[in-house]
């Protein structure tokens, strides 16, 4: 089989397919490498302590033994049922064991008493242990990239129903602006976020999350920092801006989430300065935005819509998505890309 894309990754970890033997989960979003490989790992032994049907190993017990990943594969358990075999490598050093398994599942010499899952970081197009998996009809690849707005509301709504919980479309909106691309942070705070609102178990009835509660629950940490960053680009604060995208790397932020931070706030400003050509005030263009400028902030903000004309406004946005491109690219600086995009539009303003 291919690299499975789009729907057929979610079908797939929704529903174990017995024909596939030999799994490969890789890409640069580590949290969402976890939770997939861990879903497909529940359906064949739900209990990851259990000695007989789960069996992790490392690189360093494949080293110097490439053929045990096979053996253990291919064991029986003592408590009879499937068996997880699972490696989480680095690079390709596992591509020697695993290319013993396939080989042995092509040539069917090999009955696997389970599934053999392999977790990998991020993988190369070039890479033997990625290409292996890709061209055998019986193994496949799942690629888990960088989650986009669009992921990130569809899993805090999922959390939320079940928890008996539901958005105001405000406090969503502001959620994924403030969390980012990594799907375990952003689980990891929609949790929190739950905790916060407390699990439908404690609860008495249905509940709703407003902007407060994403406020008090998220802005404290990796967001706050990040929205430091795109205020001070805003202002053309350039010691700030460095202080401020410093502390968001320090808090776990990635570059692409406080590039996307800076976005948000000249999309609204260009939202806000569109309003005001047609003849709004400043006061009525901010209200209208959503969500709308917070009290404490109206009157920076009302000092950038004085800064930034619509056509600044234009290039600025065209420098970040240029950085965002450039930061996706593999291998490239994403944190001096994004750095050095956002001290360009500092010194636009004058």
């Amino acid at each position: 089989m291919t690299a499975l894309k789009g729907k057929a990754i979610e079908a797939f970890v929704a529903k174990r397919d017995h024909a596939i033997a030999a799994i490969l989960v890789y890409g640069p979003d580590l949290g969402l490498v976890r939770e997939r490989a861990d879903k497909i790992a529940a359906q064949v032994c739900s209990d990851f302590k259990d000695p007989f049907n789960y069996v992790e190993l490392a690189d360093a017990d494949l080293k110097s033994d490439p053929s045990r990943l096979a053996d253990e594969a291919a064991a029986l358990s003592m408590m009879g049922g499937d068996r997880v075999v699972r490696i989480r490598t680095s690079g390709d050093s596992a591509s020697a064991a695993a290319s013993l398994v396939i080989e042995g599942l092509e040539g069917g010499h090999l009955k696997p008493t389970g599934i053999v899952l392999v977790e990998g970081g991020d993988l190369s197009k070039s890479s033997k242990l990625r290409k292996l998996f890709e061209k055998s009809k019986a193994a496949v690849a799942l690629p888990c990239y960088a989650d986009g707005p669009a992921d990130v509301r569809s899993i805090a709504q999922s959390v939320a129903r079940s928890e008996d919980l539901r958005f105001e479309p405000d406090a969503l909106d502001l959620l994924v602006v403030l969390l980012g691309e990594d799907r375990g942070v952003s689980r990891a705070e929609i949790e929190k976020l739950v905790l916060y609102k407390g699990p439908k178990a404690v609860r008495d009835g249905p509940a709703t999350i407003v902007v407060d509660d994403i406020r008090a629950v998220l802005v404290d940490t990796v967001s706050d920092a990040a929205s430091d960053a795109a205020a001070a680009t805003a202002d053309g604060a350039s010691a700030r801006l460095a202080r401020a995208l410093h502390r968001s790397a320090a808090a776990g932020a990635s570059p692409i989430g406080a590039v996307r931070s800076i976005q948000r706030e000249f999309t609204r400003l260009r939202a806000a300065r569109a309003a005001m050509a047609g003849g709004a005030s400043a006061e009525a263009a901010m209200a209208r935005l959503r969500p709308p400028v917070f009290f404490m902030e109206k009157r920076a903000f009302e000092a950038r819509l004085k800064r930034w004309t619509p056509a600044k406004i234009d290039k600025a946005l065209s420098i970040l998505l240029e950085a965002e491109l450039a930061a996706k690219s593999t291998g490239s600086p994403s944190a001096e890309i994004v750095e050095r995009a956002a001290l360009r539009i500092a010194s636009m303003v004058s």
